[in-house]
This record gives C-alpha cells, structure tokens and sequence, in this order.
C-alpha cells in the first residue's frame, strides 16, 4: 500500500530506477521514505509510525504530543521534527535528512574505537540529553544503543538519536528506577564502541580495555551488564563517570576539551549513508567521467556531494556538485542556477561565487564552480563553536553587502546557511592547510584582509539542510515582498546562529558573557520579530544598531556617578562612615559633653599623652594631604563646594550653601579658622560610630577647608598647627542661620543656587580647645611634631604669641 503512494500531502516520494520508492532504514517500528517537501522546498524523510499500522486514540495522542515535544528541541545530537500530522489514518512526521553510518556498522568496518574518542563521544551524547532534560516525557523513550555516527560541519564525530520510540507505548517511570534504562543502552553502548562488538552475556573483566578504565566507569558497565536490576538510576552519574574517565586516560591540557579527540581523520571517516544510497555504489571517478580528476580520494568521501576536482581542459581548480536527477526530485520544483545570473560582473559583486556550468545526466545534475582558497564559515564555527560580537559584526558587514550584490544579480533570495557562506583568504601553495589552521585559533577582526563569499546557486547540502530561520505561520505574501522579508529575518538568524554557536532549545537563545547585555536583548527582540511577517529590521538598520548596543556602555558612566544623579544618597551618605578607632574608644555616652564637641573620647586605660600624640598625628597628615592637594592656592580657593568646576567667584567661596534651610548647617570660611558646632545646636543628634555632628552629614552642607599660610617664597601651605590653636568659631544663631562671631551677621547669599544633591564630603576631625590647653600643660619633651620631633623653642613661642593673640 505504502509503495504505491507518489504524494503524500506536500512531499513528493522519492524514486529508484526502477519506481520503487526510496525507502530509509531508521527505527524497526517505522517505515521511512525519502520525499521532497515543496513548502520548504528540502529532502525530509517522511516517517509513519507502526509500519503503517493503525494506532489506538490513546496511542495516536501520544505520538502527537511527544512529537510536537520533540519538534522543539535543536541541536546535532537529535534529529530535528520539521512537521506532525495524519493522513488518511496514518500518523506520520517528518525531519531533516541525517546522513552518517549506524554505529553497528560503523565498528563493523573498522573495528574498536580508541578509549578517547569513545569517552568523549559519550559524554557529548549524555550532556546534550542533559541538557534537554525539560523534555523528560520524550527522553524516556530514546533508543540509545542504536545511533548514527555522522560528522559536525564535516570535522568532528558525532553521535546522533533518531529513534525517538513515538510507536511504542508511553509509560510511566517509578522514582525506583529512575533512568535506569537509560544507563543500560548507555552501558552496552560503551560496551560496543569500546571493544568492537555487541554485547551477548560476555564478562566485561575479560576486555582490556574496559579493565584500564578507572574503578567509577568499569563498576557502572559491569553491573549494568551483569546486574541490570542494581544498574544506576541516574545517567547524570554516569556523565560524570564518563567525564572521569576521559580525564584519568588523556593529559590535563587534553581533558579540558573533548572535541581535540572527535577530529575526522581518514581512519574515522564514517561513510554516507545517503551517497551509498542514490550512487547506488557507483564510484565518483566514473560518475565525472573524462573531464574531470578527483582531486584527493578522501575527500571526496568527507563532502559526499561537493567534490573537489580539476577540469582536465583548463586546468581550473573547480568544485563538482551533485545534484539529484528528476526522478528524486522534479525539476519543475527547483532552480539549480538563478536565470538572472548573467548579469554577474565579478567587479561589481566580489562577495558572490560564481557557478561555471551546468549539464544534466539521465541520473544526475552536475554543476562546477569556482574553486578560491579558503574555507566554508561552518567549518570555522565548528572549530570556534560561536563568535564574539565584534567578530560578528566584521562578517555580517560584508554579508550584507552580499545580500545587496546579489539583488543586484536578480537574485533575491540566497539561502544564508554557514555551509553556504564561504572565507576567502590565504594564497594557493603548500602551507595553506597550515596557514588556515592558524587562522581558525586567531579572531576574525585581526585576521588579514579576506573576502565573503556567497553562494547563490543550488547544492546538494542546500536541498537536505534545514533553513536557519522557520517558516512564519501566517498567509503568504505577495512574491516580492516575501523575498525581502525572507532576506530580513535570514540576517537577523545569522546573527543569532553566530553569537550562540547552536540552535537553542525553545524560543530564548542563551548568548556568552562575551555579549553584552544591552545587544543580547536587541537581538532577541529581533528574532521575536522574525516569526512574523514584515515586522524585521533590513540588513543595514539592524547591522547600526548591532553596533550602537555593542558600544553602549551597560551603566552610568563616571561623570554621571560623581553629580550624583544615579547614585542613591544614602550610599553617598554612608562614604567614611567607618573608623578605624571604633572599638579602641570609650563608651559613646563619652561625647555628650558640654557643647556637643564634635572629637574622640579619651582612651579607657590610657592617658592624655596617648590621646594628644594621635591627635597631633591626624591633624598632621590631614594638613600633609591638604598641602599636596591644595598646594599653592589661596584660602578662598580652597573652599570645597558640591559643584566640580572651581568657582569663578572668589567672594562666593565664603558663602554658605542652602540658604532659607533651617535643616542644613553652613560653615563660613575665614583664614585660619576651623569648623566647630556651636552649644546652642544640641538635641541635632551625633554620628556616634565618628563622631560628627548629623547636620554636617546631611546633603548640601559646605565644608570650610584647612588654613594655608604663605611659606618663604610667597606660596601657601597649610598649616595645621596655627589652625588647631587659633581657632575662630562659627555658631548658629536661633534661627538656624550660620552667622561668623566677627560681625555677627549672616554671610551673603551666593550668586548661584547650590546643585541638588551634591557630592558629601566629611568634616574633618579636630581637637577642642580645651584639648589644646592640655596639651600646652604636657613637658616639651612628651610633645613631637606631625614627623615624630620635639618642637623648636623658635616654633613654641610663635605658637604661644598666637595663643595669646586669640584670647
């Protein structure tokens, strides 16, 4: 019955020679057939569950829900669910076409697989399933024992599941066993790969290479084979015994990255399945013919479709391309080479590959192009897994260029696939190979001047590779507008392949801490966008603001931060709010004395030497930091105000800042005065952890700087000592309002209002009066200076004669 079906909905069944249909082998309970869908214009393999045989409504929903699960995960370990439905009865779904060579196979032709390689393609296997862990109700039913061994963008091993057990019956798992049978696959999996054969009830200790693996792994297949009922329930265990493994039999630098052990070479070279099947085991050099020579036998097995050969009539360097003949997929429903390409100048659309011919053959379509020195983007990204931003930005510059060019060349739609993309760079000669080896560990941005390539013609890998962007679900629209709209949201899906390296599971790609956060949220706003029609920015809008966000800074800059606009006040407040001498202090009861001195406590167990020493010192290296930062500008200059920019003003540096406010205190500044709160102010609350008044800590107070006194040649200096002994006060009068003690009135009112919320700056802490008349009490020999000296009898008297000035 199945055999006579030509159309099935919108797939076209492939044929043989002779009309039979082109039938795959996959999973025992389905029955696969090559078709050709003319909605995405792919080879799909079409698959219908229980060999055609009719499912119950219990069975027929399941199916249906464990699809459409599966329909949603992306990645090379699985294969990919393009579409479910049901036809006359039948339930089917299709997927993208796998090609590689079933793993029994595999090891039949080439016998035991290195312990390395192994490991490491196991531990690909179980961290992808991991990783899909969300999708629990379709992982219980894999077939993991019989996978296909294919290969990552043609360089690295891989295993891929493509029986996802939709025709057997969904059941339920117990907590008990958990994923153990899972783990059982997963052992006789291990047990396949690593010895060459398939296990029949063997003892596992009488295999060498499974007795060199560490104790964890061997313990875990061994009881797996011989004990399945107390085989571990988890396969997370088993991941991180695999990953064990790995590092106990390769060296540090190795284990670190496991794809160094998945590189193809012609020994691990899997055959493709799919060349076997429509060459029908034809050999490539009688396929070509006279005109060309197959340039390399090994690589003519690793690009099954894509041949690189010489034109023995020119001595060109070509690639050959296969094409299928009619009977696989008609020729009415496929283009190989666009019909405007005539208009090709080479000079004007440098970033289109160029096709040379085009001839047909009863069994197959060939077509040449031209052969530059260089490599396909998926190459590279499988060497890279994915790009920083500002590589990203290189390459889709020039992408986008293409993109223009072959509108140009009446090409209006060029499928964007990495495989389709191709890096010229690099001269023809015998260190090629190496120089792009090179190039592959070195960032794009530096790399010398290449070229981008676009393929705008038909291959092979074009007709069974999935599109990166899906089809929108919503009506078609006119052509023209959906080829521009298809080149839209094919950009913005470059993009997001690049940046991520894979085909994310769900709708919200996961992008590298690379990618700054700002250009993260843009291109997933993109690629909602993409989902609709006619909702896409072009090429050019989205490439300026790829950039913008690429350099918009994630936070407020500094010049921000310092005005204090974005900065919460009481962080602000907080800054210097800690001592150092908290816990070396008496009790805080101590600084509630008369006048509400703003200064430390005497010491508990010490006396006024100790205290007066430390005093002497903070204000030394307080005058020490003043001097070096304001070194040689007047007092008035020395006025720290909430704005940045010096005051132009010298009068309004004495000024006092937030006038009317009845909550702030302003300290006028005259020479050689010092900040003191005044009696009057109790009941404002003291900052007991420092010791400052609280209306000094609040926003807008200004705060008087320390005296600086000419020095011999004329310039100012500060000093600290003729500031602690001849002190004048600022009080507050009952309003308020700071009023000076020389006249007695209010200070003028600033010519400017203050900034709101400015920039606080601690008071300084200095000794009180009745401090300093103690320390005129102690023995000359007690007392040093701010550099640990006794005083001068010359500097004694002239700080006595100020003292005596003051009173």
């Amino acid at each position: 019955m199945l055999g006579s079906i030509e159309k099935f909905g919108n797939l076209h069944i492939a044929r043989r020679a002779g009309g039979d249909p082109v039938e795959l082998v996959r999973s025992p309970d389905e029955v696969t057939f090559l078709a050709f869908d003319q909605r995405i214009e792919r080879l799909v393999e079409l698959h219908v569950l229980r060999s055609g045989g009719a499912l119950d409504s219990a069975g027929k929903k399941s199916a249906f829900e464990r699809a459409r699960l599966a329909s949603e995960i992306r990645g090379p370990t699985f294969m990919r669910i393009l579409e479910v439905g049901e036809d006359d009865g039948l339930v089917y779904y299709t997927s993208s076409l796998n090609d590689g060579e079933f793993v029994e196979d595999y090891v039949a032709r080439r016998g035991a697989v290195p312990p390395a390689t192994v490991l490491s393609l196991v531990y690909q296997l179980l961290d992808d399933l991991l990783k899909a862990r969300a999708y629990d109700r379709l992982i219980a039913r894999m077939r993991l024992e019989r996978v296909l061994v294919s290969t990552l963008e043609d360089t690295f091993l891989h295993l891929r599941v493509f029986d996802y057990g939709f025709s057997a019956r969904e059941q339920a798992r117990s907590p008990e066993s958990g994923d153990r049978d899972l783990v059982l696959q997963v052992s006789r999996l291990l047990f396949l790969l690593l010895t060459g054969q398939a296990y029949a009830g063997q003892s596992p200790d009488s295999f060498s290479p499974l007795t060199s693996l560490p104790m964890s792994l061997r313990t875990t297949i061994r009881t797996s084979l011989t004990d399945p009922g107390n085989a571990p329930t988890s396969f997370e265990r088993v991941r991180d015994d695999v990953r064990e493994a790995f590092g106990a039999l390769v060296s540090s630098i190795q284990a670190r990255n496991t794809r160094k052990q998945l590189v193809v070479t012609p020994e691990l070279q899997p055959r493709s399945q799919l060349q076997d099947l429509l060459l029908e085991n034809v050999p490539i050099e009688t396929i070509l013919g006279r005109g060309f020579r197959v340039d390399g036998e090994g690589d003519a097995r690793r690009y099954p479709f894509s041949i690189p050969a010489v034109n023995l009539k020119t001595a060109d360097d070509v690639t050959v391309h296969l094409l299928p003949p009619a009977r696989i997929i008609d020729k009415a429903l496929y283009e190989a080479v666009p019909l405007q390409m005539w208009r090709f100048n080479p000079e004007r659309h440098p970033n289109i590959l160029r096709s040379l011919s085009v001839w047909e053959s009863p069994d197959w379509t060939f077509l040449t192009e031209e052969r530059n020195p260089g490599f396909p983007l998926s190459r590279l990204m499988a060497e890279r897994i994915s790009f920083n931003p500002g590589e990203i930005l290189v390459l889709l510059r020039q992408v986008a260029d293409g993109i223009a060019q072959a509108v140009d060349c009446g090409v209006p739609k060029v499928d964007l696939h990495p495989s389709n993309i191709l890096l010229q760079v690099g001269k023809i000669g015998p260190t090629l190979l190496r120089e792009h080896e090179r190039l592959m560990q070195k960032r794009i941005d530096a790399w010398p001047p290449f070229l981008v390539k676009l393929r705008p013609h038909l291959t092979m890998r074009s007709l069974y590779e999935p599109l990166l962007v899906d089809r929108p679900s919503e009506k078609k629209q006119e052509e023209h507008l959906a080829e521009k709209d298809f080149r839209h949201r094919s950009f913005v899906a470059l993009a997001a392949y690049l940046m991520t390296g894979d085909r994310q599971m769900g709708d919200e790609p996961q992008f590298g801490e690379a990618v700054p956060v700002p250009l993260a949220t843009y291109v997933r706003e993109c690629l909602k966008m993409a989902r609709k029609r006619g909702t896409t920015p072009t090429p050019s809008e989205f490439l300026a603001k790829f950039d913008e966000q690429l350099n918009a800074p994630e936070g407020p800059d500094l010049a921000t931060r310092l005005r204090g606009g974005d900065v919460a006040l009481e962080d602000m407040e907080s800054v210097g709010a800690v001592s150092d001498f908290d816990d070396e202090w008496s009790e805080p009861s101590a600084i509630n004395e008369p006048d509400n001195y703003a200064y430390y406590g005497g010491r508990s167990g010490g006396g006024w030497i100790g205290m007066a020493m430390i005093a002497v010192a903070v204000v030394g290296l307080m005058g020490g930091a003043a001097f070096w930062y304001f070194g040689g500008r007047s007092d008035t200059d020395l006025m720290v105000t909430s704005d940045p920019v010096e005051m132009s003003d010298r009068e309004a540096a004495d000024s006092s800042a937030d006038q009317g406010s009845a909550d702030r205190t302003a300290v006028g500044s005259t020479q050689k005065s010092v900040v003191k709160a005044d009696g009057d102010a109790k009941g404002r609350g003291v900052n007991q952890s420092n010791g400052v008044s609280g209306d000094l800590a609040r926003p807008g107070a200004r705060i008087a700087a320390l005296d600086s006194t000419p020095d011999k040649n004329g310039t100012e200096r500060s000093d600290t000592k003729g500031s602690a002994k001849a002190a004048s006060k600022t009080a507050m009068n009952g309003k308020g309002v700071a009023v000076s003690e020389k006249d007695g009135q209010p200070p003028p009112k600033p010519s400017e209002s203050p900034v709101p919320d400015p920039v606080i700056i601690r008071k300084a802490i200095l000794p009180s009066p009745e401090e300093i008349e103690k320390l005129k009490e102690v023995p000359e020999s007690n007392v040093t200076d701010d550099q640990g000296r006794a005083p001068s009898s010359s500097q004694q008297g002239a700080d006595d004669k100020n003292l005596a000035k003051r009173d």
